[in-house]
């Protein structure tokens, strides 16, 4: 063998066996570098559980989903998302359940917008009723704690069975079995009453709330036929179904106009969300005949006004320039 040849072998050898080092160290980085992600990894997906489908089980009468720009007639077995305003009609009766066999239950003429029940999102409660019946099961305990808004107040640690009325700003809420704590949100306000099995609040924005043993004659003459009744799980029915919304079509500014001007922990998320539909003539009409109340959209509807002023370069006389002769001349 020829001694260039012999350098040429040896050559390759080195390269090879340099390659195959570098795969092998990069193979006990990789390895090192799973082995530390994997208990973080865990220790995250304990700290952020799966989000629970929420699944319409009952379904008598009719009720609709706002579902970021559209709407839908709601189906029985049709999963809610996060951030879906439903709505219920005179007479209607929806029950919604999710996996660990909490549920909620809407009455008739209901505006509720809802999010995953252990949601900690912007330290919202998982629940924002807008007005309506609402009844629903709690699960005890602090990774599990739900609550519903309300304008002006939270109802937080709810654990039990909790029936809620809101109507013309006349809050009432019944511990029908179990406990929660009713939290006032005005500027300033200490106000938090805790609630505990049999209670009855009334609130008023006239005067101060106040707590009872018991519900009232009026309280119990207009509660929902089906909130006297303890119904059955149905989860499993559906929990394996995908039923689709369908009819998909657009809503009305005068459809979600209580949403537009509502408070403004609840009303600044859709300037984002609806933002699309300032397209629309009569949509952008609207907002703008009504900007004081939802002064939010004023920069999406007039940017003009909300741009920085022009700067103005200075202009300064150019100097006149004398020549030999003495005389003056101008530049230009």
């Amino acid at each position: 063998m020829s001694r260039s040849t012999r350098t040429t072998f040896h050559s390759s050898r080195r390269r090879g066996h340099s390659a195959l080092g570098y795969f092998l160290r990069l193979g006990v980085v990789c390895c090192f570098v799973l082995l530390m992600i994997r208990p973080l990894a865990g220790r995250a997906a304990q700290a952020a559980p799966a989000l629970q489908p929420a699944i319409v089980t009952i379904l008598q009468g009719k009720a609709t989903v706002i579902r970021g720009v559209s709407e839908y007639d709601v189906l029985e077995g049709m999963r809610f998302l996060a951030d879906d305003i439903v709505k219920t009609e005179d007479d209607t009766f929806l029950r919604v359940e999710y996996a660990d066999q909490s549920w909620l239950e809407l009455g008739p003429q209901t505006e509720l917008q809802l999010r995953p029940l252990t949601s900690r999102r912007a330290k919202r409660p998982g629940l924002y009723l807008l007005h309506g019946w609402l009844k629903l099961e709690g699960k005890p305990g602090a990774d599990t704690g739900q609550g519903i808004a309300v304008p002006g107040a939270d109802l937080a640690d709810i654990s039990g069975v909790l029936v809620v009325h809101l109507e013309t700003q006349s809050l009432v809420v019944f511990a029908e079995k179990g406990a929660a704590r009713w939290v006032d949100r005005a500027p300033h306000s200490a106000n938090a009453i805790p609630l505990r099995n049999g209670d009855f609040l009334l609130t008023d924005p006239n005067s101060a709330p106040k707590v009872q043993s018991r519900p009232t004659a009026q309280f119990v003459a207009a509660l929902p036929r089906p909130y006297r009744d303890t119904l059955p799980a149905r989860y499993s029915i559906y929990a394996n179904k995908i039923v689709s919304p369908k009819e998909e079509r657009s809503f009305s500014y005068s459809e979600v106009e209580p949403w537009v001007n509502g408070e403004p922990t609840i009303r600044r998320q859709f300037v984002a969300t609806w933002r699309r539909r300032i397209r629309e003539v009569d949509f952008r009409d609207s907002l703008d005949r009504q900007m004081q109340l939802h002064p939010e959209w004023d920069p999406v509807l007039h940017p003009e006004k909300y741009e920085p002023p022009a700067q103005v370069e200075a202009t300064h006389p150019k100097p006149l320039i004398q020549s030999s002769a003495g005389s003056v001349s101008d530049p230009r």
